[in-house]
């Protein structure tokens, strides 16, 4: 009874402090403070809006950036492809013959439609061999000069050879058309035509050098050394020249032109010369830097073409 008592007891006293505490109802909200409420509300989402909004242009002008990057960057690949399409063509002409003198008069004026001027070429006994191009890929293009990687079929006696090359074109651009600009050259595997053609740069190897007979017997000894080991030894010709690599497949059928400028640290040497590569000939130009070298002379420097005024008198201040 007792503890039923006490029990009783101890649940009227909990009762009784529940009934204690206070009751929180709910705050009624005038209309004051319901206009204040949706003011500031309003107010947010415009901003959140206003802020969306610059971020919308701001992405547009980045999207529109770039869209005119990607555009300029097609216009620049087009120009690319109009350059080697003038180059596959002069390609595929110049490794494409056939012997027989209507065909080689045909051959030779179509060739000569890509040169802003025709090259001068001292050797007119240049000899050909049947040729076919299997292919012709351009590697690059790069300060006026394009490089191809070719390959052609060519015959010796009666016997089809395959050749393959790097072959390199020198080339201007005005007003996104394009000429050829002298002669090309030959190097092994591992280097639209214009109509505003300046005329005063012409290169025309007629010129003189006026060097007594005994300096000229020296440099132009030099010169057939360094073309026989330019065309057979690398280990010879690292001894009288610097960083030139040799030509496989070709010898040399003739020096045809030679122009030195003698001064007293270096002579600079033009010299046109006509290689053989499996019966077929062709004529390149080059340009050296030559200092002595005990009772010969050494290559610092090589260079695959001959300035138009390789001849002025401002060249012999060296």
């Amino acid at each position: 009874m007792i503890r039923g008592f006490k029990k009783r007891e101890k649940n009227q006293e909990r009762l009784k402090k529940l009934s204690d505490k206070k009751v929180y109802t709910p705050k009624k909200i005038n209309q004051k403070g319901a206009n204040l409420i949706f003011g500031s509300l309003l107010i947010g989402f415009v901003v959140f809006v206003g802020a969306a909004g610059v971020l919308s242009i701001k992405n547009i002008s980045k999207v529109k950036e770039f869209e005119k990057n990607q555009i300029a960057k097609v216009d620049n690949s087009e120009i690319d492809r109009r350059l080697e399409q003038f180059l596959d063509s002069y390609v595929s002409y110049y490794f494409t013959y056939k012997a027989g003198e209507k065909d080689s008069e045909e051959n030779a004026k179509r060739l000569s439609e890509f040169y802003g001027t025709p090259p001068s070429v001292k050797n007119q006994g240049q000899s050909k061999q049947d040729m076919s191009i299997v292919s012709g890929r351009l590697l690059m293009a790069k300060d006026g000069v394009a490089v191809y990687a070719v390959t052609y079929d060519t015959k010796v006696d009666n016997k089809v050879q395959r050749v393959s090359i790097e072959f390199s074109i020198p080339y201007v651009e005005k007003d996104g058309r394009y000429y050829v600009d002298g002669l090309p050259w030959f190097a092994p595997v591992t280097d639209f035509k214009s109509q505003d053609v300046d005329k005063e740069k012409q290169l025309v190897l007629t010129a003189n050098d006026g060097l007594s007979e005994n300096d000229r017997k020296d440099l132009v000894a030099f010169v057939e050394l360094f073309f026989k080991n330019y065309t057979s030894s690398q280990s010879n010709l690292d001894l009288i020249s610097k960083n030139i690599k040799t030509i496989g497949g070709a010898t040399v059928k003739s020096i045809d032109y030679t122009y030195f400028v003698k001064g007293s640290d270096k002579t600079l040497a033009y010299v046109q010369v006509t290689f053989d590569v499996l019966g077929t000939s062709h004529s390149e130009n080059f340009s050296f830097e030559l200092r002595k070298d005990k009772d010969s002379y050494f290559v610092d420097k090589m260079e695959h073409q001959i300035p138009f005024d390789y001849a002025k008198k401002d060249k012999k201040e060296n």
